[in-house]
């Protein structure tokens, strides 16, 4: 039986090089094109976040610091800090909000992975939260996020076909979970907070919001917190044709809300937009995009927020991808061997990423018949 991570390290630098040598994402897809039912049809776990948000020492400190003050049901300052997180606005390295850092810290007990009788008391601790501090926002975000994550939990992370009608059922029962708690945090007029719409996007998606009930969404929480580029990463995976759009509108928003926020902001926006969506998966999910402005976008993000490890590699595996064999190669030399696992998985997939740089087209090709040729064979 073959190695499966050799098998997926394979096939992930077979891709990649082939998009290198077409020059062009767009050529790179999948045969099959999915529709609003991609919910049911797909294996699609859900994240909330990235790797982005904590590629830096300050962000891992501070969420030591969460995590613990949570376990020791330190309500008080644990308010003091979410406030102070919602009002300063303050970003790490990277540009990640120390707001969206706290919330996905006492997202989960751990891990998504832990045990029935974790989660029962991570729960039970977010309720006891609610109880101390009924008009506080904090505490009834918290408890959605985590419902939303054990829906995910309860879906699994196989195909559709795969999920039984009782994990179904758990899913939608957990949706409604958090949607309910979040309807009543904005009951008791205390919705103040950007994460509150965040989860409310992920219910959208969850539940099938129709296009106008989900943009009406994105547009009162771009209102709210125009600053927040999570809305707009959750919106433009809302537009994907695997879930309720159609080809090109991921794009066409992209360029849209980024023009919106305007300036250096705005090519900030569209930078974060395409590395969330594209990287580091074999195929591109947005692939019409403007390489330039991500470029553009990588420069005002080190301009305004200084860029974290993630983020170069990230744009590094994207100018592979794009065949801009100039600007990759000056970004491998900035790398060095720091590679990032999220971005390239294996140490391996990086090594051959950045060793096709030096091989003339010609060489290129034979390479990538080596390569298929090597794969294990059944």
């Amino acid at each position: 039986m073959p190695n499966l991570r050799a098998v997926s390290g394979a096939i992930f630098w077979v891709v990649l090089l082939c998009a290198y040598l077409s020059g062009q994402s767009s050529k790179i897809g999948s045969s099959v094109h999915l529709g609003p039912s991609a919910l049911k049809e797909t294996m699609a776990q859900e994240q909330i976040g990235g790797a982005e948000d904590v590629d830096s020492q300050p962000a891992r400190a501070f969420r030591t610091t969460v995590r613990n003050l949570f376990n020791d049901q330190k309500f008080e300052q644990l308010e003091e800090i979410a406030g102070a997180a919602r009002s300063q606005k303050e970003r790490y390295r990277g540009g990640a909000w120390k707001l969206r850092i706290f919330y996905k810290t006492i997202q989960e007990p751990g891990s998504l992975t832990a045990t029935d009788a974790a989660w029962d008391a991570h729960i039970d601790r977010l309720r006891r939260w609610i109880a101390a501090k009924p008009n506080s926002p904090t505490p009834r975000v918290a408890l959605a996020q985590s419902y939303l994550q054990l829906a995910w939990k309860a879906r699994g992370n196989g195909y559709a076909n795969t999920v039984t009608s009782d994990d179904w059922k758990l899913f939608n029962q957990r949706v409604q979970q958090a949607q309910e708690t979040l309807q009543q945090a904005e009951s008791l007029g205390v919705a103040k907070d950007p994460e509150w719409y965040r989860n409310m996007q992920t219910v959208a998606r969850a539940q099938g919001w129709d296009r106008a009930r989900a943009e009406d969404l994105v547009q009162k929480a771009s209102n709210f917190e125009p600053g927040y580029y999570y809305f707009y990463n959750a919106h433009a995976n809302y537009l994907l044709p695997k879930w309720y759009g159609k080809a090109g509108e991921s794009e066409t928003f992209a360029q849209t809300i980024s023009d919106q926020v305007g300036g250096r902001e705005g090519d900030f926006v569209y930078f974060m937009l395409v590395l969330d969506l594209n990287c580091c998966k074999p195929k591109a999910q947005m692939q019409n995009i403007s390489w330039d402005r991500v470029k553009q976008g990588f420069a005002a993000l080190e301009e305004l927020y200084g860029s974290t490890n993630y983020e170069v590699n990230g744009l590094a595996y994207t100018a592979v991808r794009q065949g801009d064999r100039q600007f990759a190669q000056q970004l491998f030399t900035r790398i060095g061997d720091d590679w990032d696992e999220d971005v390239w998985h294996t140490k391996e997939n990086f090594t051959r990423s950045k060793s096709t740089l030096s091989l003339d087209r010609k060489e290129n090709q034979s390479s990538l018949t080596r390569a298929v040729n090597s794969l294990p064979r059944r």
